[in-house]
């Protein structure tokens, strides 16, 4: 009876992990993101994909973390990870979320005080080179303007969210190795 519970209790945890994503190439990393950060989670909205240019207004955070959304980011004609110069669409980030990414936002007027012109272009900089760094690597990163948030910088995955205002790359970092393709449905990583 005993070696059927361990037998049982192993199968529950590799499947486990599985379906948590701890297996395959963009795994990395612990899943537990550091307690010391603001880390919010959110009541998962489903997956319903609307048509192209639906406006979504009922996310339940902001910037969302789950519910309806239309086509996957494209920066470049078949391109959905890296740098967007443009603001990207709320409800394609949400797309890119739903297969395993990590979106960084940031609204250079967030924070305690809007960002001279130089300081935004530092900001940007420095955050290019973390998700470009990722990227090439083969992680599922995107980075985007967003002006519709109070913060400065704003991370995303399917359900959780973080928001601070100065840059910390190290933060950064450990929501990746935390977040990128642990929700992962239709197994796009």
């Amino acid at each position: 009876m005993g070696a059927v519970v361990s037998i049982g209790i192993l199968i529950a945890l590799v499947f486990g992990f599985r379906v948590c994503g701890d297996s395959g190439p963009h795994s990395s990393g612990n899943p537990d993101y550091p307690a010391k950060y603001d880390l919010q989670t959110f009541e998962d909205q489903g997956r319903d994909h609307v048509a192209a240019g639906t406006v979504v207004d009922t996310y339940n955070s902001n910037p969302p973390t789950s519910g309806p959304h239309g086509p996957l980011v494209q920066i470049l004609p078949g391109q959905n990870w890296g740098v967007s110069p443009v603001p990207a669409a709320k409800e394609s980030a949400v797309h890119n979320m739903e297969h395993g990414g990590v979106v960084v936002w940031y609204n250079c007027d967030g924070g305690p005080a809007p960002l001279e012109a130089d300081s935004c272009e530092i900001l940007e900089d420095q955050l290019s080179e973390i998700v470009l760094a990722r990227v090439n690597a083969g992680m599922f990163i995107l980075m985007t303007p967003y002006e519709e948030m109070e913060n400065r910088i704003a991370l995303t995955a399917w359900r959780n969210l973080d928001t601070f205002d100065e840059f910390d790359g190290v933060r950064i970092e450990a929501f990746i190795a935390s977040f990128e393709c642990r929700f992962d449905p239709e197994g796009f990583c």
